[in-house]
């Protein structure tokens, strides 16, 4: 049976989207319901089922340009589909990654979240997409120039390999590559070469008062890169 934690309301003006997340924390579905008149968007390829009567358009993720130029300079998202309820009845669609592990939600409130490559999953109305300049030392470390930002009001879905742990950050905070998935665009990114691994170290930013202003950051227990390396060393 699914907890209560699993069971969630999205609120947009008079109209609810009620989401379940399943099978959590190997094989995370995301179910949404949708009523008449209320939407989703989503990454084109997720959409493992849906009732009857649902409509599917696809469409560049926050604009043709946007989309163009995080592709071209980025491993980024390029296409979204936005899936909505035009019908009378509550209608329910399901969506899940391709890589086998968690889904979270980021609760957005007239905020932003950076994405790192391939964590999108689906956000709800409200949330718009934009670019994020991410730097030349992204784009060295094989993560693109630009970074995936979601701002505005409303709820942002995220996948993972492995589970996933949220943490508040302030002073100097080191992961792995292709451990984090989410960070506050607020958050200084640098890329540490240490012996034969390349870790990123997060730091909270200094306020005019010298106050250390601290950011969200969200990171995943398990590597696809690992799991490469692993499956080699097997050859």
């Amino acid at each position: 049976m699914d907890s209560l934690s699993d069971l969630n309301f999205v609120s947009t003006l008079s109209c609810s989207v009620l989401y379940k997340i399943r099978c959590r924390p190997a094989f995370a579905a995301l179910f949404v319901t949708l009523v008449p008149g209320e939407s989703i968007t989503t990454k084109t390829g997720c959409i493992v089922s849906m009732d009857k009567g649902i409509l599917l358009k696809t469409q560049f993720a926050g604009g043709l340009l946007p989309a163009i130029i995080r592709k071209v300079f980025g491993p980024q998202l390029f296409w979204v589909d936005r899936v909505s309820n035009q019908t009378d009845g509550a209608l329910t669609v399901v969506l899940s990654h391709s890589n086998m592990g968690d889904i979270e939600r980021i609760n957005l409130s007239q905020n932003s979240i950076c994405l790192q490559p391939d964590v999108y999953l689906a956000h709800t109305s409200g949330v718009t997409i934009k670019n994020h300049w991410a730097g030349f030392k992204s784009w060295l470390a094989g993560e693109g120039l630009w970074k995936l930002k979601l701002q505005g009001k409303g709820r942002v879905f995220i996948a993972a390999y492995g589970s996933i742990t949220q943490k508040m950050v302030y002073e100097n905070f080191i992961v792995s590559q292709g451990q984090l998935l989410a960070y506050h665009p607020t958050l200084r990114l640098r890329y540490r070469q240490e012996a034969e691994q390349l870790n990123l170290m997060i730091s909270g930013t200094k306020t005019n008062r010298q106050r250390t202003k601290g950011g969200m950051i969200y990171f995943q227990s398990r590597n696809l890169r690992g799991l490469v390396d692993y499956l080699r060393s097997l050859v």
